[in-house]
């Protein structure tokens, strides 16, 4: 989230950010989803309303009787969400950001006991990222005294976290969100010491760094790949077809990587051209 507000800061409006990821995402996702609705169809069928609710990113926030990928559902939700919060974030007083945060929190109420809780309870993880980066915007680095304490905060997240999955039983903690909700704690902290740990590896291994930066780019053609590709595998065991092994799981991994990095250039490679002959023709 922090990243899309500065990307939305260096485009000028949020309708130009929003175009530039549509553009972005929905090549690849279509690609993908088109492969897998063929699969569904060959392999049980699907009618014509479920193919409607996948394309349209809605089939885990309609529980469609068949889903695929449900974080594309939640992406565009945070999108708009953005767009709200954003403005009344930026150079807020800390009580209107404590009040944004409960009501992002509050969201998450009508969904207890609903699997559509995944998606829900990550806005406020959200809205932490907005107020990062609407302080990143005012100030250069973050004092030493703040620092220590978010990595102090995040260190108790993990231990609560810990503590939830050794002492609450499954079946709140999926129906509560309790899985996530400690990452309000985590993650400031733990994105800070990932950004000392990268400044320290760049000076070592910028190579590493690079690498990162690479596969960073194709992440949501790695996501969804080998989701797509792991339940063809999953379908596959469950048919007697093929027999799972920990050296077919890693490899079907590493194959899905790297499909998923030929997907991500191809298209980045057809977007391109094609934002660029409407230019040439004007």
């Amino acid at each position: 989230m922090y990243l899309l507000i500065i990307s939305v800061s260096r485009l000028g409006s949020f309708f130009a950010f929003l175009k530039k990821r549509i553009i972005r995402i929905l090549p690849s996702y279509y690609v993908v989803l088109t492969a897998w609705l063929i699969y569904q169809h060959l392999r049980s069928g699907i009618s014509v309303s479920l193919v409607f609710a996948n394309y349209l990113c809605v089939d885990f926030l309609a529980s469609a009787d068949f889903q695929t990928l449900w974080y594309m559902n939640g992406v565009w939700i945070y999108y708009l969400f953005a767009l709200f919060l954003v403005p009344l974030c930026q150079n807020a007083s800390l009580r209107r950001k404590i009040l944004l945060f409960f009501l992002c929190a509050a969201f998450s109420v009508p969904f207890f006991s609903d699997i559509r809780l995944m998606l829900f309870s990550r806005l406020p993880l959200l809205f932490l990222g907005i107020c990062f980066a609407d302080y990143g915007a005012r100030h250069e680095e973050i004092p030493a005294r703040l620092a220590a304490a978010l990595i102090a905060l995040s260190c108790l997240g993990w231990g609560l976290l810990v503590y939830i999955v050794k002492c609450v039983p499954d079946d709140r903690i999926w129906a509560y969100g309790l899985y996530w909700f400690p990452f309000i704690l985590i993650a400031p902290g733990l994105c800070i010491v990932l950004s000392l740990l990268a400044a320290c590896l760049d000076k070592v291994a910028p190579q590493i760094i690079r690498g990162c930066t690479f596969l960073g780019g194709c992440t949501l053609e790695i996501y969804a790949v080998h989701a797509f590709a792991f339940q063809v595998f999953r379908d596959a065991l469950s048919d007697d077809i093929l027999y799972g092994t920990d050296k077919r799981w890693i490899l079907l991994s590493v194959l899905s990587v790297l499909f998923a990095v030929l997907l991500a250039r191809v298209m980045a490679r057809l977007t391109t051209k094609t934002q660029k002959q409407p230019a040439q023709q004007t």
